[in-house]
């Protein structure tokens, strides 16, 4: 049995909120108007090889490392959304809280289990 997350904000509006993002991250890196609309329209999913795919790729090897993680964040996102699994911690399967999401649209995990995340992965003093 699948537990869909429960979301008070809506879905649509943090959905939007993620495209928005997005697009201001997209309109950083495009050079051209021509060069935002083929990363606007670029799909996630399979790339197949085609000049678009190869376009994408230019200009998004533009991006700093950053830019790049924080983008992959906002398409996991969009994508977790599309699928259904939004919402829902990839730690414990809990659901998010609003709040939560509302301050980080891109939250994969609940505030307990980030916090057991960044414990495990604090450098500890040498004592």
């Amino acid at each position: 049995m699948t537990h869909k997350p429960v979301i008070s904000a809506s879905a649509e509006e943090l959905g939007q909120r993620l495209r928005d993002a997005r697009r201001h991250l997209l309109r950083t890196l495009a050079l051209t108007d021509d060069e935002l609309r083929t990363l606007e329209s670029h799909q996630v999913g399979p790339r197949a090889e085609d000049a678009a795919t190869a376009t994408v790729r230019g200009i998004l090897s533009r991006l700093e490392g950053h830019q790049k993680r924080e983008l992959d964040e906002i398409e996991d996102a969009l994508t977790r959304l599309a699928r259904g699994t939004y919402g829902r911690c990839q730690g414990c399967g809990a659901a998010i809280s609003p709040a939560r999401l509302s301050a980080v649209p891109t939250a994969r995990h609940c505030v307990d289990c980030q916090r057991k995340l960044e414990a495990a992965t604090e450098p500890r003093g040498s004592d």
